[in-house]
């Protein structure tokens, strides 16, 4: 068997401009569109359901200003894991 490829290193604060076959399962978004998310964090506490998925928590980047520490993560969507290491390749 085979082992999982390693997961990406996505640091916080880290613009992800995503296509629409880059997600999947984000409430409140239109599928197949273009979304763009400030990762607060990556959910590897679920990295164990799929090799190809993850899910990330963070906030539409128009929510940031003035002071994102005003409310919790306002987006939770499901990122593909090759778009993730695109970004963790890039830093």
């Amino acid at each position: 068997m085979k082992a999982a490829p390693p997961i990406p290193q996505v640091v916080a604060d880290t613009l992800l401009q995503l296509g629409g076959d880059d997600w999947s399962l984000g409430r409140d978004l239109t599928s197949g569109s273009r979304v763009d998310v400030v990762v607060v964090r990556l959910r590897t506490d679920l990295a164990h359901l799929s090799d190809e998925w993850m899910w990330v928590t963070g906030h539409h980047p128009e929510c940031l200003y003035p002071n994102a520490d005003e409310h919790l993560p306002c987006m939770e969507l499901r990122v593909r894991v090759a778009a993730l290491r695109r970004y963790a390749s890039a830093t």
